[in-house]
């Protein structure tokens, strides 16, 4: 039982060090913060690297929680990976001008899933998958902020119903 547990710490204290932590780890991990504005599960979802093409686009998910008693408006995105970053309100067609707002003292999912509104990178300069790139976030008032965000590449999971 004790070399389990020497085992195991061993491997965990290898994983957190490498920067290759599994999932589970950032559980609840703020991936970045801009003055009040909170950017939690920021991730990238492409396909396996033989179905990427450049030029192509990729779903960018991210949680935005705003703990100030005002508004936050997302009014920009943008990564040296793509063309452009776009809003997308679900199935419709990008919108030309981002404002993606978050609630006073609230949050905003946009995570995959039927229909939700989501960003998306339009136009990727190569292939990307299993590894990071970065994002940078404009809100007016609380300011801006640039992220490594992770890539998945791989089957996307399934869509939850």
């Amino acid at each position: 039982m004790r070399i389990v547990l020497i085992c195991t710490t061993l491997l965990l204290a290898t994983a957190c060090s490498s920067g290759n932590q599994p999932d589970w780890w950032r559980t609840n991990q703020t991936d970045g913060q801009v003055g009040p504005v909170r950017l939690v599960h920021v991730n990238i979802e492409a396909p396996p690297m033989d179905e990427q093409k450049p030029g192509g686009t990729l779903p960018l998910y991210l949680t935005l929680f705003n703990d100030a008693a005002v508004e936050q408006v997302l009014d920009a995105v943008s990564t040296v990976e793509a063309k452009k970053v776009v809003y997308r309100s679900g199935s419709a067609a990008p919108v030309e001008r981002m404002r993606v707002v978050v609630p006073p003292k609230g949050e905003l999912s946009l995570q995959k899933g039927n229909g939700r509104p989501y960003l998306e990178l339009v136009g990727t300069n190569r292939q990307l998958g299993n590894t990071t790139i970065p994002v940078t976030f404009r809100f007016p008032t609380a300011g801006t902020v640039t992220i490594r965000v992770p890539v998945r590449a791989g089957r996307p999971s399934p869509t939850p119903s």
